[in-house]
């Protein structure tokens, strides 16, 4: 029995460390997109996210070529400001940005599914109309019929 709490015991640290370094993860990358955000045009950081910090090299998808374009021309104000909120705010300053790498990573739109209009039988349009007349005259009658007509 003690070899089974040993074991289980050994497999919820493990879990604990692997959710707690995915937890750590999850905090710099909401640190450097913040980073971003407040560095860059609100429109642009938008359009864009943050991939990752490596060597001093922060990583850019941006969602369109065009996008892509405008950070790659305003790379050097881009370092600049960020270069600035490191040495301004407390919360920055782990983040060394010295490069921008700009990659498009464009966003996939699904299809819009086309439905075809239903029709129904003739057995269900006079069972409808019928339903109609029964009810008199009323909204959902006219519904009905209205249904009824669309054969």
């Amino acid at each position: 029995m003690r070899k089974i709490d040993t074991l289980i015991n050994q497999h919820s640290q493990h879990q604990h460390n692997m959710l707690g370094a995915l937890t750590q993860q999850l905090q710099s990358h909401q640190l450097l997109q913040q980073l971003w955000v407040a560095a860059c045009p609100e429109i642009l950081s938008q359009l864009s996210t943050v991939s990752n910090l490596s060597n001093g090299q922060l990583t850019i998808f941006a969602h369109s070529a065009i996008v892509a374009s405008k950070i790659k021309l305003s790379q050097a104000n881009f370092l600049t400001q960020l270069q600035n909120l490191q040495q301004t705010r407390p919360a920055f300053r782990e983040c060394k940005v010295t490069a921008i790498s700009v990659k498009v990573q464009v966003k996939s739109h699904p299809k819009a599914i086309v439905q075809t209009p239903r029709k129904l039988s003739k057995q269900a349009a006079i069972s409808l109309k019928k339903l109609a007349r029964d009810l008199g005259e009323s909204a959902l009658s006219e519904q009905l019929n209205s249904l009824a007509s669309k054969t």
